[in-house]
């Protein structure tokens, strides 16, 4: 049980704000940011247990994209300042060493921006997880590319070898073409590399129909570079760093008829049970940072929705009540549907399919959601 003398909801998370996923990690931070200003504004948060609204307090530590500091922040977090709730950080990596931390102190994380699926591998049962799983990152990508011209044949994917993310989206997409009769070669290499060009003879001899981009931010950059410098064409090609604004902001007019997977955009139409709709979100975050936000904003943000609505449920803080409550869950926000297994495991999101077209970046696929026709074959 909680004290009864409690002022605040201490809410704490690592997150990088500098180091390789500082991009991601400051913009998703700038979301949860939002929602705890959102909630404060409002009074804070109604406990049931307390009959009455608590504040909100943000404590944070930047884990400078390292998993060892990540390590020890989210200890602190846990042993020193006590936090009520404990947000995961951003980057799978990073998430998995704050699963390990948690499940140590038996303390609940709100996972929002680590997707691998060896969260769910490694057996962590304490983790609520909000965001769709990597292995399924691909799949509605080839699948929409797949309506479009069904004589589709060839897939060419890269991945990071040394990344458990980057691994578990390319067996995903593999895995899937294959049941569908598609032919996949697939080409691995060790994140951080600046060259792919030993890649790129053997590329364009296999000519594939689409090629997939599957490694972290910065190697899909590289490998976008080299694709546009050398003028390798495919008919479709996708990458994972395509669906946030940096995106567009390196390669400009080089980006038309790109695809990307996004487990968030805009245009998605979805009147949600608790907090703004999409299009109030995407204002919200305008007025307040003075840009768009990407879905990794509207992750941070979504979280913070998750955690309110099981709290008004639980009508409590307790660590595993809540972790419970969310278990048996079912409700729309902004984001979409939220849905766990038995183990936490996110059941219920949709991930979208966008592409750039004339310099915006359109949702087309799946039907339910499509904005704009895909532009295929690319020119």
């Amino acid at each position: 049980m909680q004290s009864l003398s409690m002022k605040n909801i201490i809410i704490g998370l690592s997150i990088s704000l500098t180091g390789i996923y500082s991009i991601q990690g400051k913009e998703s931070f700038e979301g949860i940011e939002l929602w705890v200003s959102e909630a404060n504004s409002q009074g804070g948060i109604f406990i049931k247990e307390y009959n009455e609204k608590l504040p909100l307090e943000l404590v944070h530590y930047d884990d400078e994209s390292s998993v060892e500091r990540c390590i020890a922040n989210t200890e602190k977090l846990i042993l020193d300042n006590k936090v009520n709730i404990l947000l995961g950080p951003y980057s799978s990596s990073l998430a998995l060493a704050a699963c390990e931390v948690a499940k140590e102190n038996d303390k609940t994380l709100w996972n929002h921006g680590g997707s691998t699926d060896e969260i769910e591998e490694r057996g962590f049962n304490n983790v609520i997880n909000a965001i769709t799983p990597a292995s399924n990152y691909s799949c509605g990508i080839i699948e929409a590319v797949k309506q479009v011209d069904p004589k589709l044949e060839k897939i060419a994917t890269f991945s990071a070898e040394n990344s458990g993310f980057s691994t578990r989206v390319a067996n995903g997409a593999k895995e899937y073409a294959e049941s569908l009769g598609l032919n996949v070669r697939e080409y691995k290499f060790i994140s951080g590399v600046k060259d792919l060009s030993s890649y790129l003879d053997d590329l364009v001899s296999y000519e594939p129909d689409l090629i997939l981009g599957m490694g972290r931010a910065e190697d899909d950059l590289v490998l976008a570079e080299q694709l546009f410098s050398n003028r390798i064409y495919s008919k479709a090609a996708g990458f994972i760093v395509a669906s946030i604004k940096l995106f567009k902001e390196r390669f400009g007019h080089n980006v038309n008829a790109i695809l990307s997977a996004s487990q968030w955009e805009r245009g998605l139409q979805i009147i949600p049970d608790i907090g703004p709709t999409p299009e109030e979100f995407f204002a919200k975050f305008q007025s307040d940072y003075r840009k768009e936000p990407d879905y990794v904003a509207a992750q941070g943000y979504n979280i913070g929705l998750v955690i309110e609505k099981c709290i008004q449920k639980a009508g409590t803080l307790d660590n595993l009540t809540l972790r419970e409550c969310a278990k048996d869950a079912e409700f729309k926000t902004f984001y979409g549907t939220f849905i766990t297994d038995s183990q936490g495991r996110q059941i219920g999101h949709e991930m979208v399919v966008v592409q750039w077209q004339n310099g915006k970046k359109v949702i087309v696929y799946p039907e339910t959601a499509t904005q704009a026709r895909m532009i295929y074959p690319r020119k």
